[in-house]
């Protein structure tokens, strides 16, 4: 399929205009992971559980409709491309969402559950309409398997800022607003007027910087869009995960994820339940984990150009588990201990996000060789409704939980089982599920010398060639 800029490298505008299209997906994603459970337990006075049962509809609702986005991305016909219309077009209803989502209303409890419930789709909804169609554009702008790697990697340098300002400024925008006046719940209004803002303004930067990397070849396009509107989408979401690495992958994403939202969403449980921690201690333990979450970037970048991205990816997520799980009997006797801890964290989740994006794009390439047709925006929805299924059991699990061990949000002090629970909300369980995951994405069969291979085998069955498929059987 004929593209303006399918291989070679990438100019410095495309890559940043697409990097910090990553702001937009990340900051919205953040605040809601690590603030959301915490804005309902604690400041709109909801029951952990029921807390936890919200976001579980939610985040279930935006997971089994990601099919639906990514298949409206697959079609769409637009003089702008598949892509960009879709994204842009989410961006003012996405930052609406994100600043009312944040906003308590005085009601019983029945009715700010249905309240709450309805609100969390809204924003999930706004949210996957951007995200799935950004996440194919990246596979759309090159087809080289170490670009695609670099990339990512200055997305990852965006999504580290994004995660630094939606954990770290929240913490010190309320305590701002409570000298202003706005105390508790009201304080979240500013939280989500600044967060809707950068949505906008970072959607507007890669919207006008990604111009021209869509797919050009006008004829060929058509003809793929009208090959899947004839496929069912059920049909094509299956053909993929029959697709021995798209399978892996997602599985592997979905543990993974899981542990993820475990340590976003319980480290601000921690912080204040088990280490006591001032909003300032707060928003430095956050800004220490993505600082160093942008610290380990390069070595990720590097670990996959020596190693293979397959390889840089599972032992770096295997390492960071291993020694996760040490902390299990360690504890944190001091909040020094809780920053070592969390940049042991950063190692593995940076790789986690650098790595696995472009591991995705790669499957692209695979489906169009056995099925003949270019699905980028199918691939991006199946591993995002993975991800989010491993976000929404999550996220129930956690509330479930913290109601198991007697966890009160309007409690000054928690009790001896409540703390524990939430130790092993942030250590045990996110590590052995790291591990897993590592161990899955061994079996991961795409490697750079296959991947090179089936590209070049691609090219020429592209052109009606004969073509053999030496060197990358493994993939089929």
């Amino acid at each position: 399929m004929g593209t303006e800029n399918t291989s070679g490298k990438l100019g410095f505008k495309k890559k940043f205009g697409y990097a910090i299209g990553q702001m937009v997906d990340s900051t919205g994603y953040n605040v809601y992971y690590f603030f959301f459970l915490f804005f309902l337990t604690d400041f709109a006075g909801i029951p952990a559980g029921i807390a936890g049962t919200i976001s579980l509809i939610a985040i279930m609702w935006d997971a089994v409709t990601d099919p639906i986005v990514g298949n409206i991305s697959d079609n769409l016909k637009s003089p702008y491309g598949r892509r960009r219309p879709l994204m842009i077009g989410a961006t003012i209803p996405y930052a609406i969402c994100t600043f009312l989502l944040f906003n308590n209303v005085d009601f019983g409890t029945n009715a700010k559950f249905a309240y709450f419930v309805v609100l969390a789709i809204l924003f999930w909804s706004c949210y996957k309409t951007y995200v799935i169609p950004f996440f194919a554009l990246g596979a759309e702008l090159t087809d080289d398997f170490n670009e695609r790697t670099s990339l990512r990697a200055w997305a990852s340098v965006f999504l580290q800022i994004a995660v630094m300002i939606a954990s770290a400024a929240p913490p010190m925008i309320l305590e701002m607003a409570g000298k202003a006046g706005l105390q508790g719940a009201k304080g979240w209004n500013a939280v989500g007027v600044i967060f809707g803002l950068i949505i906008i303004i970072c959607a507007f930067i890669c919207w006008t910087c990604t111009r021209g990397g869509e797919l050009t070849d006008k004829a060929e396009e058509k003809d793929n869009i009208e090959a899947q509107e004839k496929t069912n989408l059920f049909k094509n979401f299956i053909s993929i995960l029959k697709l021995k690495p798209a399978l892996l992958l997602a599985l592997s994403v979905f543990l993974f994820n899981v542990a993820v939202v475990f340590m976003s969403s319980g480290a601000v449980y921690a912080l204040t339940s088990l280490l006591d921690a001032s909003s300032a201690q707060q928003s430095t333990a956050f800004v220490v984990q993505c600082g160093m979450g942008i610290v380990w970037i390069p070595v990720v970048n590097w670990l996959a150009a020596k190693l293979d991205k397959k390889v840089a990816y599972w032992s770096t997520i295997l390492i960071t588990g291993v020694i996760m799980f040490i902390f299990t009997f360690t504890g944190f006797p001091g909040f020094g201990v809780w920053l070592v801890y969390v940049s042991i964290f950063a190692f593995g989740n940076t790789a986690f996000w650098t790595l696995y994006y472009s591991m995705m794009y790669d499957i692209s390439e695979l489906d169009e060789f056995k099925n003949g047709t270019r699905r980028e925006g199918i691939i991006s929805a199946l591993m995002s409704f993975f991800q989010k299924l491993g976000a929404a059991i999550a996220t129930w699990v956690m509330g479930l939980l913290l109601s198991a061990g007697g966890y009160d949000g309007t409690a000054a002090v928690q009790s001896e089982s409540a703390l524990h629970m939430i130790k092993y909300l942030v250590t045990v369980l996110p590590a052995a599920l790291a591990i897993i995951a590592a161990l899955l994405a061994i079996a991961y069969p795409i490697t750079g010398k296959r991947f090179d291979a089936l590209l070049e085998a691609l090219k020429l069955k592209r052109e009606g060639k004969e073509y053999k498929t030496d060197g990358f059987k493994e993939l089929l």
